[in-house]
């Protein structure tokens, strides 16, 4: 413990008065760092990254970094790695060393080592360039102790967004710095929007000096909070400590941008005049011609990349006319073209930039777009459809992962970010069908069907779809088994996973010998409504309460539901049911209901299961995980009645 005070107080000390640290400092600080100091890291690091920009926005970014490898984990991690897009700027590797816990320095040679390979990171973003190129080396020998110094300065030629600049320091966040520092430099031409977002108590130390026309901005925290990583976590970037900088003042600005980005390349052509005209006769709904347009789009031209754009990689499309005639594109290009496509229709519509997989700060307006899309208005001008035609075998005209994702229209008034809304829960539904009669030996025949639609059918024909035939029967008699220990599958019918035109569905001839039992006049029938584990989505979807506690705040993948249909038929009538009581749910964004009817010899049974909120606080986890456990605790519940008295 003595040790570890001495350690924060040197490093306090040597903090007080320091900004950027040299690295001859850099290099003492991370020897005293010790992996009992630092129990929840396998690593931490000295960053320096110093900005300096023209009134254009073009200029250099240096950064400086130090890695302490602190066990065995971060060993095996020997890759050093450098990006930077060709298209946009350059880059220089001035060094690479490998310090030794023995204080011997290890010189490599940039030019030798490193190696030059496409981005392939790229293939998690849509919107990507073909220029965009990633260095990478290995870094033989290292050992516990050791320190990774680089030096690297990216060149920035053309901004990516004309005039413009963009950049985020993160005070908490999944990685420890001792020392995290950043400098901007730009003229005091150019107005730099700051936003500081999720405020702590945690200090930054900021600076702001003005001089020779040149503002200088300076960010510094020692010894940050370190994010430690839970699945299912929710974006840190609402609810972590964090700044963003930006030289676009509103949402609106970008929208322009791209609107005048776009806007050159939507000259349709007769052919595309021609094929919109043969793919809509006849039609008179709106939603039908566009849903025609959509799917032609999606599953007639190919997803593949074409010549390079000339203005903005990355970002520009292609001639509409020339997607259409090559019948080949990336996202931007089957975006314009499908957009050009409903415009011709009479349908309006625009290009949408979409941050696929997240939601953006609105606070903080920036070009972090990973995807481009579509949406179509309604007869009031309102934002009524959005397609997404990259995926060429889709059944959606958005798929449903795509949701609460931020989106903004390239439009020529500028409009603001805006977020896709969730899908009602009874559109993402699965639905367990049982229908059993009972003979006299207390036997069950009967069905069992398994529905899907929406995002349960997304993920159960995900997962089936992977499967050869012998492991996709293995997995549906598994799902049939899970109703009772004694259930034969007889026979057992389905809808190709490959067939996107009807939602999946799986209906079994199923037998269960013994299924009712008797003691005395009654009989003990088993409460199926009350089992969970029947559908096979309710699990995986509420994974994220699988944990004993939380740390952060989490989130679902998708608000859905489910049903659990009983149907059973007794060739005798029915005398006085004794229906177990569930506990029923309406907490925090989840509900459940339960139906019950009995017409004599006959009971059926609806128990229905929804969430319609998908993001939460960490101080909600608790009492929500209780809540959904109580569900599960019936089980093994029975109905309990006679068989028995005259039908009326």
């Amino acid at each position: 413990m003595r040790k570890y005070l001495l350690f924060l107080f040197l490093l306090i000390a040597s903090l007080l008065s320091a900004e950027y640290v040299e690295k001859t400092e850099a290099i003492k600080m991370l020897q005293q760092a010790k992996a009992d100091d630092y129990p929840d890291c396998n690593e931490v690091y000295i960053s320096n990254e110093i900005v300096v920009l023209d009134e254009h926005c073009r200029g250099d970014e240096i950064t400086e970094s130090y890695r302490k490898i602190l066990t065995d984990g971060a060993k095996k991690d020997n890759a050093v790695t450098f990006w930077y897009d060709m298209d946009y700027g350059d880059i220089d590797i001035s060094a690479i060393e490998l310090i030794k816990a023995s204080g011997e320095i290890i010189v490599f040679n940039p030019d030798e080592i490193l190696q030059e390979k496409d981005n392939s990171y790229m293939g998690w973003s849509n919107i990507y360039s073909e220029s965009s190129k990633i260095l990478t080396a290995e870094i033989p020998n290292m050992e516990v102790g050791d320190i990774i110094f680089t030096k690297q300065k990216n060149i920035i030629k053309k901004a990516t967004m004309e005039e413009n600049y963009f950049n985020s320091f993160y005070v908490e966040t999944y990685t420890k710095y001792i020392n995290d520092y950043l400098e901007i430099n730009i003229p005091a031409s150019k107005k730099l929007y700051i936003h500081e977002l999720n405020k702590s108590d945690f200090p930054v130390d900021f600076s702001r000096i003005e001089k020779d026309g040149v503002v200088t901005y300076k960010w510094t925290t020692q010894n940050n909070p370190l994010i430690i990583y839970e699945p299912n976590m929710d974006n840190s970037d609402f609810y972590a400590h964090l700044i963003k900088m930006t030289t676009v003042e509103s949402w609106e600005d970008i929208s322009r941008w791209y609107y005048n980005i776009v806007a050159p390349h939507m000259k349709v052509n007769e052919a595309i005049k021609n094929k919109v005209l043969e793919l809509t006769e006849g039609i008179t709904s709106r939603q039908e011609k566009a849903a025609k347009l959509f799917y032609w789009a999606a599953h007639s031209v190919r997803y593949l990349g074409v010549d390079k754009e000339k203005n903005r990689p990355g970002f520009e499309p292609h001639d509409v006319t020339y997607t259409f005639e090559t019948r080949g594109g990336v996202c931007r290009d089957k975006a314009a073209l499908l957009t050009a496509m409903l415009r011709e229709a009479g349908i309006g519509s625009d290009v949408i930039l979409i941050s696929s997989g997240s939601r953006l700060n609105f606070e903080a307006p920036m070009l972090w777009f990973n995807h481009a899309i579509t949406v179509s208005y309604d007869e009031n001008g309102e934002p009524e459809f959005i397609f997404d035609p990259t995926d060429e075998n889709t059944k959606d005209f958005l798929p449903k992962y795509e949701e609460d994702n931020s989106y903004l229209i390239a439009s020529k008034k500028g409009v603001t970010l805006k977020t896709i809304p969730i899908s009602d829960p009874l559109k993402n539904n699965s639905t367990v069908k049982i229908q059993l009669r009972i003979d006299e030996n207390n036997n069950a025949t009967g069905t069992i069907e398994y529905f899907f639609s929406g995002f349960s059918d997304t993920v159960i024909r995900s997962r089936l779809s992977r499967l050869n035939r012998y492991e996709f029967d293995k997995t549906v008699s598994g799902f049939i088994s899970s109703l009772h220990p004694n259930c034969q599958l007889i026979s057992f019918d389905f809808v190709d996973p490959a067939n996107k035109e009807e939602n999946l569905k799986i209906t079994a001839q199923i037998k269960i010998d013994d299924y009712i039992s008797t003691f005395g006049k009654n009989i003990f029938i088993p409460f199926e409504p009350s089992r969970l584990n029947l559908n096979m989505v309710y699990n995986w979807m509420m994974m994220p309460f699988d944990l004993s506690e939380r740390k952060y705040d989490f989130q679902l993948m998708g608000a859905f539901s489910f049903d659990i249909d009983y149907e059973i038929e007794f060739s005798e009538k029915l005398e006085n049911p004794s229906i177990p009581k569930l506990e029923l749910l309406d907490f925090e964004g989840f509900e459940t209901t339960l139906s019950i009817k009995h017409n004599d010899n006959k009971m059926m049974f609806n128990y229905h299961f929804e969430n319609n909120n998908i993001h939460f606080k960490q101080k909600q986890f608790e009492e929500i995980k209780q809540r959904l456990a109580n569900l599960t605790k019936y089980e093994n519940l029975y109905i309990i009645a006679e068989i028995g008295g005259e039908n009326d």
